[in-house]
């Protein structure tokens, strides 16, 4: 079955749903694009996580520890890295 997607002027496309159903792809999700000719090509990508459940674990553990001394903000993975080491 053939689809005719428009591109708005922000460059978004949106897909029916009935494209994304069973092909591991919808909210959320990234794909990676291939150019084949004059195709493109979604891929689903998955990521591998930044941290292992036991250093997640460990960083709430650790960050629940420093909020009773004080109130230390978590903004980004570097804050978090600081923690760790």
């Amino acid at each position: 079955m053939a689809y005719t997607l428009k591109i708005n002027v922000r460059n978004d496309i949106h897909f029916p749903s009935a494209l994304l159903t069973g092909r591991n792809l919808g909210e959320d999700r990234m794909v990676k694009v291939e150019q084949r000719g004059n195709t493109l090509v979604l891929v689903p990508v998955d990521l591998d996580p930044r941290y292992s459940k036991e250093e997640l674990e460990g960083i709430d553990r650790l960050h629940e520890d420093q909020k009773k001394k004080a109130w230390i903000p978590l903004k980004d993975s570097k804050d978090i890295d600081a923690l760790l080491k």
